[in-house]
């Protein structure tokens, strides 16, 4: 079947042929769980295995036998497995491939059923499990074990649905070992301390003593021990500060992010192998300079993901570090991770973005819901402000009115009182009144009653003439006097009916006003009972009017006494309403501060969500830093350190050994010179010449092999020894030192100096041997005196004394003697003159750079032009500061230049928004002469280490490349002074040409500052590194520091090689001092007889050995110059320029320490000049 592809595999594999029990092609689905046996035997046959068939359906199905089948040749194994469920299928496959004590590394986002699996069920029996991030290779690398069985990943992963690259974790070829390390930066304090500290917190391994390749860079303990709890820590403190006591504790801010607590207490300090350079490492925190490593347990730091992983290459090991096999076999694997990084960046950005959406989204529900509430907060407090506002005002309203009704009765009290008066006097005037009316109607009671009883005899008397009027007859006489009686008794009858009538109608009328008045009870009351009612009304009116004349005397103290306290009432309640207003007020201002407030946190929260929408969007892929140890500050620092000396062992070593050669050659060929009797003998006793040259060549050899190894000795343990000890005192932290023996160099430097020795002693052992054995015996001729030049100027020669005489013909009489003399001395002075000159190149060299040449002290780098130009940003705090004298606004850039050539070199390109900030901030002038250099729209300047690099002068013509890697080409139009960092400056017309008609975004700020404190320093600079878009911040001071610590360095390197060379310029002229004295034994004892005074002696011997050094110093200062050029130019590294004059001091210096060892050693010769037997010199032959 393996012939077959894919399709036909999916639809026949395992069902090659039809069902044999119904012939159908698809396969049967058999829904059973039981089969039948044929017989017991056929049982324990199929239970036995001897007979291939069904036993259970737990076991096997027909149905799920083709699923295997098909399923192993789908994925191109040889059997499957299918089981109920995928927790199943998982334990099946882990049980199979760990047992007890074995190791599983399993993806994090994977099914909750396999992540309780592994991290709970399978411990029980033994089984162990790490969790990790299956998109962070060398997390996966560093978790693997050596019984490691396993790594479980899923596709897709639960709960993101991501898809490790199952490739590239299985492996990433060359590499050995993988450590991850999580650590982050910020400030803290010591409390054994006052002073802040820039810290770099740094989790431990889970084992930081395990002696395995993944446990890179393990930490050396110098004192107290590793943490045992978590909130313990060891630490390793950066530069020259002193080391943190122990028991110390660390602290950190409280806001700390992705770090369990912020206390630590130090219970040892250590040494990482990384920093070891007194130089230390910038942060983005604090003042930007690192001061300490704190390192910490393992799961103390709680971010997720990793800072650095450190690699360690196969095969790399066997290497030396700093060879090209080492770096061949570090670029390899580097290659291959950059391959496999970019796809990596891709996935960490859309996961980024994806958390940061996520992250946004709940902050904008957040802010949305905030936002709501503080807007039905607002309304609530606007409502609750509205009602006590609308309470007062109807409070004040009340007062107001109050106020008006007080001012009303007390205007209307004159007029109350006033008609009180009047009422009482009505009162009184009414009481008399009905005094009067009272007094009639008894008047006419009593009237009526003495009235009522005439009308009764004035009714009987008319009766009784009415009767007698009936009883008579007209006729009768009577009867006209009865008839007149009885009209007089009518008439008296009528008027006392008038007259009572009359009463009682005034009695009836007087009834109807009273009961209108409300006197009476009733208008029918009888005459009596209407007087008894009208008294008792007399009465009350009286009582009446005695109360209203009471009332309205005591009316006045009432009323203002009411008055008084209603004023009292209205005061309060004016008070509690100011108070209630004022309390409104207040209330008022809180609410509209406190909703300015909030107004203005939810503008930030508002503005914040924007910016991190810009972030989000500004979110670009990552970038995989593959770097090897040429990227660590210790390790290049230490590095170039080590090129500076071998730049220097390069050179001085070769002049020390000229003149040491030539100081050997000069001793051996006199040597010879002086044996010419011995070697006549020996001639004429029959030696060869070859073993008369051998004895010579022997002892010049022996001479020069036991030299060697003294300088050996000396060159591979004195002066490495004395340099190590300088450097680790003043640069470096390393523990150890071990020293290394070169057998080939010995040897060769061994070689080379008995060669040249031999070579010389050979030279003139032939020189001498030609001659015949009788000339050898004889004492060789005296070299023929000849005028001198000065002879011929006779002026001068005349008026010189005879010993001063003798000594000019002396001079250059013995021309060998001269050369050889002046050479020697000549070359001393030079080491001399080199070695000051170099001091003069290194020791003022920042001086001058920062006091002359470059003006801004402060440079802060941007990661966005938007740090200038936010609100109360950068531009606002450097405005504002008193530390900050001037600034102003530049970019920068690293960019490589070209000449006609072809060759390259990288620079700074540096420009300013504002031009007349470039003058200001820098100085542009020639080094010879300093001329100054204009500055304008066409200008082009670049430093002169670069310009000499590319052999460019002013009006030449060089390229720029360009960010899209094309290139422009620009003309220099200036060459400026500069020794530290090489730099291309530009106008901004010339960058906009550079830039394809536009300006950049400005990246860099320069600024002058008022800062004389350490202290004034970090606190500037922590406050502009709490800015946003601002990348780093430094101080002219950490330049000058850094750069201190290399050339103090260099000059202890150098004050070795003045003392060496002033030893070697002793010896020499020790050597050659002796030897002329040596060789003029038979010349001075000569004089001596003729009766010359010691004195004389010293002055005719020793003016001519001054003379001679002093021409040779002379000489030597001649040669040291262009010397000192070559070596400073040789030593000077990519960023710098050393000074490439020596100052006159140094040659004075050279030219009187050659005198001063000139003057010693002839003061030391003197005895032996002294100790000259006149007899036995003339004794012996020359």
């Amino acid at each position: 079947m393996s012939n077959y592809k894919f399709e036909t595999l999916q639809l026949h594999v395992g069902q090659e042929q039809a069902d044999p029990a119904t012939d159908s092609r698809a396969v049967p689905i058999y829904q059973t769980t039981s089969y039948v046996f044929r017989n017991s035997q056929h049982a324990a046959d199929r239970f036995g295995l001897a007979d291939a068939g069904n036993i259970y359906g737990r076991l096997t199905n027909s149905t799920q036998d083709v699923f295997e089948k098909r399923i192993a040749a789908l994925e191109g194994g040889v059997a499957a497995l299918a089981t109920a469920s995928g927790a199943a299928a998982i334990t099946y496959t882990i049980e199979a491939l760990a047992q007890a004590g074995d190791h599983i590394v399993a993806q994090k986002t994977i099914y909750g059923g396999s992540y309780n699996l592994l991290e709970h069920t399978l411990t029980q029996f033994g089984v162990s499990t790490t969790f990790v991030n299956a998109h962070d290779l060398a997390e996966v690398e560093n978790a693997i074990q050596p019984n490691t069985k396993a790594v479980y990943l899923e596709t897709l992963g639960n709960p993101n649905s991501d898809i490790p690259d199952i490739d590239a974790i299985a492996a990433t070829e060359g590499v050995t070992a993988v450590q991850p390390v999580k650590y982050l930066d910020t400030e803290g304090r010591w409390s054994s301390s006052t002073d802040g500290a820039v810290l770099r917190v740094q989790q431990l391994p889970a084992d930081p003593a395990a002696d395995t390749e993944a446990n890179m860079n393990r930490l050396t303990l110098l004192e107290g021990r590793m943490p045992e709890t978590a909130n313990e820590c060891v630490v390793q403190v950066l530069g020259h500060a002193d080391p943190v006591p122990l028991g110390t504790v660390v602290t950190l801010p409280e806001d700390t992010e992705d770090i369990r607590r912020t206390e630590y207490t130090v219970v040892g300090q250590v040494q990482d192998p990384q920093y070891f350079s007194a130089n230390q490492e910038t942060s983005t925190v604090g003042d930007g300079i690192l001061d300490a490593l704190v390192f910490v347990q393992d799961g103390e730091l709680t971010a997720d993901y990793y800072t650095v992983c450190y690699l360690k290459v196969a095969d790399a090991a066997q290497y030396d570090n700093y060879s090209d096999e080492y770096q061949t076999a570090v670029d390899t694997v580097a290659d291959r991770l950059d391959a496999i990084s970019k796809e990596h960046c891709v996935a960490r950005r859309a996961q980024l973005i994806e958390d940061a959406t996520t992250q946004l989204d709940d902050a904008k529900q957040t802010y949305s819901e905030q936002k709501a509430e503080a807007e039905h907060q607002f309304a609530q407090a606007e409502q609750k402000l509205t009602d006590a506002q609308r309470e007062l005002d109807a409070a004040k309203a009340q007062l107001d009115a109050g106020e008006a009704e007080l001012a009303t009765q007390k205007a209307a009290l004159p007029d109350t009182m006033q008609s009180g008066a009047a009422t009482l006097v009505s009162s009184e005037e009414q009481v008399l009144e009905f005094e009067d009316q009272l007094q009639q109607i008894q008047l006419l009671v009593n009237l009526k009653q003495v009235a009522d009883p005439l009308l009764g005899y004035a009714e009987t008397a008319l009766n009784n003439a009415q009767k007698a009027l009936d009883e008579a007859e007209p006729e009768d006489e009577e009867y006209t006097e009865l008839r007149d009686a009885l009209a007089k008794a009518q008439a008296a009858y009528d008027n006392i009916k008038g007259q009572l009538d009359g009463y009682q109608a005034q009695l009836d009328a007087g009834k109807q006003q009273m009961y209108a008045k409300r006197l009476i009870s009733s208008p029918n009351l009888s005459n009596t009972d209407l007087v008894t009612e009208a008294k008792a009304a007399l009465r009350s009116m009286k009582v009446q009017l005695l109360q209203g004349q009471l009332q309205l005397s005591t009316g006045t103290a009432t009323a203002y006494t009411q008055f008084e306290a209603a004023r009292a009432q209205l005061d309060e309640g004016w008070a509690q309403y100011r108070s209630g207003q004022e309390q409104l007020d207040a209330s008022r201002t809180e609410y509209e501060t406190q909703k300015a407030d909030a107004e203005q946190k939810l503008a930030e929260g508002q503005q914040q969500i924007n910016d991190a929408e810009e972030k989000i969007a500004d979110i670009q892929n990552g970038e995989w830093y593959v770097l090897d140890r040429g990227s660590t500050l210790s390790l290049v620092t230490l590095e170039q350190y080590a090129d500076r000396m071998a730049a220097i062992a390069r050179v001085f070593p070769v002049f020390f050994f000229l003149v040491a050669a030539l100081v050997a050659s000069t001793t051996m060929t006199r040597m010879v010179d002086e044996n010419r009797l011995q070697m006549g003998t020996l001639k004429a006793l029959g030696y060869s010449n070859t073993s008369i040259a051998g004895k010579y060549l022997l002892y010049g050899i022996a001479a020069s092999v036991l030299g060697s190894i003294v300088g050996i000795a000396v060159g591979f343990v004195v002066f490495p020894t004395i340099f190590w000890y300088a450097y680790r005192t003043m640069m470096f932290s390393i523990p150890t030192f071990t020293l290394h023996f070169y057998p080939g160099l010995a040897l060769g430097s061994m070689a080379l100096s008995a060669a040249v020795i031999g070579l010389a002693t050979l030279q003139a052992c032939r020189a001498s041997l030609k001659e015949k054995s009788a000339a050898l015996l004889l004492p060789r001729a005296p070299v023929a005196g000849k005028r001198i030049l000065l002879e011929y100027l006779t002026p001068l020669w005349k008026r010189m004394s005879f010993s001063q005489k003798t000594t000019a013909r002396n001079l250059f009489r013995y021309k060998k003697r001269f050369f050889m003399t002046v050479l020697g001395v000549a070359g001393c002075t030079a080491l001399l003159l080199i070695g000051f000159g170099i001091q003069d190149s290194l020791l003022p060299m920042l001086t001058k750079q920062t006091t002359e040449l470059t003006h801004a002290d402060l440079t802060i780098s941007l990661s966005d032009e938007k740090a200038l130009t936010m609100e109360n940003g950068l531009a606002d705090l450097l405005d504002s500061s008193s530390g900050i004298t001037s600034w102003g606004r530049y970019y920068t850039k690293s960019v490589t230049l070209y000449n006609a050539e072809g060759e390259k070199e990288t620079v700074s390109l540096v420009a300013a928004a504002d031009e007349s900030q470039m003058t200001e901030y820098f100085t542009f002038r020639t080094r010879q002469g300093h001329k100054a250099i204009a500055f304008d729209d066409s200008s082009v300047i670049l430093t002169e280490k670069t310009a000499e690099k590319l052999g460019l002068s002013v009006g030449d013509s060089f390229e720029v490349e360009t960010a899209d890697g094309g290139r422009r080409s620009l003309t220099l139009t200036g060459i400026t002074e500069n020794y530290v960092f090489t730099r291309l400056y530009l106008s901004q017309a010339q960058l906009k040409t550079l830039n394809g008609g536009a300006l950049p975004a400005w990246n860099a700020v320069y600024g002058q500052t008022d800062c004389p404190t350490d202290a004034a320093r970090a606190s500037l600079s922590s406050a502009i590194l709490a800015c946003n878009y601002v990348s780093s911040v430094s101080f002219i001071e950490d330049t000058t520091q850094m750069f201190d610590g290399l050339i103090g360095c260099l000059n202890y390197v150098v004050m070795l090689v003045i003392v060496c060379a002033a030893a070697l310029a002793a010896v020499v002229l020790y050597n050659l001092i002796s030897v002329n004295l040596g060789e003029r034994k038979k010349e001075l004892a000569t004089i001596k007889v003729l009766g010359f005074y010691d004195k004389e002696v010293y002055r005719y011997i020793f003016r001519e050995i001054d003379l001679l050094s002093l021409i040779g110093s002379l000489v030597g200062l001649v040669v040291g110059i262009p010397l000192h050029q070559f070596i400073i130019r040789t030593v000077e590294m990519d960023q710098m320029m050393f000074i490439r004059s020596i100052a006159p001091r140094s040659f004075v210096f050279s030219v009187a320490l050659t005198m001063l060892f000139n003057f010693a050693v002839c003061l030391l010769m003197r005895r032996h000049v002294r100790q000259i037997s006149m007899v036995e010199s003339m004794k012996a032959p020359e």
